[in-house]
């Protein structure tokens, strides 16, 4: 920067703009969740902390004011510390983002994190600073370890001890039972032992043919003493148990089956823990995909206006305040800021949808009165235009989920319909939805605008600042938006377009998807 003392009128306040936005960039990585660094490249194998947020702090324990400006070897601890300077170099040398997981010690104890490097180039392509962001997995990995230490000691408590065993007599066809089995499931035992008919009749009818005929052929058609499956049964109330039953068959001399014993497991708490830790690991990888994207953000999207506003600041304490480079400069410093603004409103809304995704709870939500309401904002841009909307919901369908989600998610859809309308035909929007038990709920969005090439477009269509009508305004993060929103209750979105002939979203609800996976 210039001497103050020789800026000319008007700098001062280009400058305290500048600081403003500069203590907001340092506000905003403050209020970010993961911990976020960067290292200025100080010669082969030398990386300096020049910056890092209160969640490097918080997660490590280590006082800000021990890190900044302190060398990477004085701060992290090996064995972690050969490991980061091999993903340097090779970020370095790539110059590319790198990802990588580590555990490393500190003063809070064990960390693991997802870790990525991003180089920052200077004006002549070398790399200059490096752009840290650190998604902290400790929980996780705590959750993942419980998980398999409790899969361990199930399959080591199974061979000492039984939930609801039972003797199958192969001759008479008859299970004796337990006690466990009344206690587990509810069926009173009026006789004991029952018919082998019994059991089979409260076996799922989906897995019936897998499960008894499974059976049956083991004991029967095979010479094998161990028998195991996986299965849903009918409780006495109605619901369905998933268990876990495993049996040993007893063959006389000729190997025929002669009776089995075995012991049936209600496993119905570790199945939920399952498909919790499955939409666990798809949200993590859509997090990891939305910190990838944040890292392009801070090294470009913030960065390239930030250096021009910095450098017009420059030259306006140089130049005359009456000439024209002054009155150009001057411009362009507006509209560097302008820019910078309009990032950090995305950035701020970004964030703004993650902090909902955290305290997300279900709710019972009429979906088709949600659909309604989303379109009274845009009744009049609809009717301009004399697009039509045919909605397609059962009036009685309440899903689970969030209600401003659905809302979010339908005002944006049906607004981007209106804005990429073809004018060479009437517009018209379908919106339709089905649920069933089984197959869960699917949501389909059909327009007939203009549509865009959806293999050229590729993976990335709900990435932001995506747009395929260069002749239209807009800011690229509303399909963003509406990812996140499915995403966070738990479903997926996909969609299909041509040029010239309309654009189809697809969002499908699994059953379970509403599970809240912060509980």
């Amino acid at each position: 920067m210039s001497n103050p003392e020789k800026a000319v009128p008007g700098s001062a306040a280009a400058s305290a703009a500048l600081v403003e936005r500069e203590h907001q960039l340092s506000v905003l990585f403050n209020t970010i969740a993961d911990v976020t660094f960067i290292l200025s490249v100080e010669g082969e194998g030398r990386y300096r902390f020049v910056f890092a947020n209160k969640a490097f702090e918080k997660t490590t324990g280590l006082p800000l004011e021990q890190v900044l400006g302190y060398y990477v070897e004085d701060i992290i601890p090996e064995p972690s510390l050969s490991l980061v300077l091999t993903k340097y170099r090779e970020a370095i040398t790539r110059m590319e983002r790198v990802v990588w997981q580590e555990t490393s010690d500190y003063p809070t104890g064990q960390v693991t994190g997802e870790v990525s490097v991003t180089p920052v180039p200077d004006e002549r392509g070398h790399c200059s600073q490096l752009v840290g962001v650190v998604h902290d997995l400790t929980k996780e990995k705590q959750v993942e370890m419980a998980l398999r230490l409790s899969n361990e000691r199930f399959a080591y408590a199974l061979k000492a001890t039984t939930d609801a065993i039972y003797d199958w007599n192969v001759a008479a066809n008859t299970l004796y039972w337990g006690e466990g089995f009344e206690e587990l499931f509810g069926h009173h035992l009026a006789e004991n032992p029952t018919p082998f008919s019994k059991w089979a009749d409260l076996v799922h009818p989906d897995d019936s043919p897998r499960v008894v005929a499974g059976l049956l052929r083991t004991a029967f058609e095979t010479k094998n003493v161990f028998w195991e499956e996986e299965y849903q049964f009918r409780r006495a109330d109605g619901t369905w148990a998933e268990v876990f039953d495993r049996g040993y068959l007893l063959r006389d001399a000729a190997g025929c089956t002669v009776r089995m014993i075995g012991a049936m497991k209600d496993i119905t708490p570790r199945k939920q823990a399952e498909r919790q830790q499955r939409l666990l690991t798809e949200k993590l990888i859509g997090q990891n995909n939305d910190l990838q994207q944040f890292t392009y953000i801070v090294s470009h999207n913030l960065r390239a206006p930030l250096a021009n506003a910095l450098g017009f600041s420059d030259l306006l304490a140089r130049v005359d305040k009456h000439s024209a480079v002054f009155d150009t400069s001057l411009h362009n410093l507006r509209t560097s800021l302008q820019l910078l603004d309009e990032v950090l409103t995305d950035m701020n809304d970004i964030l703004s949808v993650r902090d909902e995704q955290a305290g997300y709870r279900p709710e019972p939500v009429p979906l088709a009165v949600v659909c309604q309401q989303a379109l009274q904002g845009l009744h009049e841009a609809l009717q301009a235009a004399s697009g039509q909307l045919r909605i397609a919901i059962p009036a009685d369908l309440r899903v689970a989920g969030s209600r401003a989600y659905f809302h979010s998610i339908f005002h944006n859809l049906i607004s981007n319909a209106i804005k990429y309308r073809a004018d060479a035909r009437p517009l018209v929007i379908d919106i339709m939805a089905t649920a069933t038990p089984a197959e869960g709920l699917t949501i389909t969005v059909r327009d007939n605008g203009l549509g865009f090439d959806r293999q050229q477009a590729g993976n990335n269509v709900f990435q932001l600042y995506r747009r395929f009508h260069a002749g239209q305004s807009g800011r690229g993060i509303g399909l963003y938006l509406v990812r996140a929103h499915v995403e966070a209750m738990g479903g997926q979105i996909a969609v299909e377009s041509c040029p010239g002939e309309g654009t189809e979203f697809t969002l499908h609800f699994r059953p379970y998807a509403d599970e809240n996976l912060s509980h």
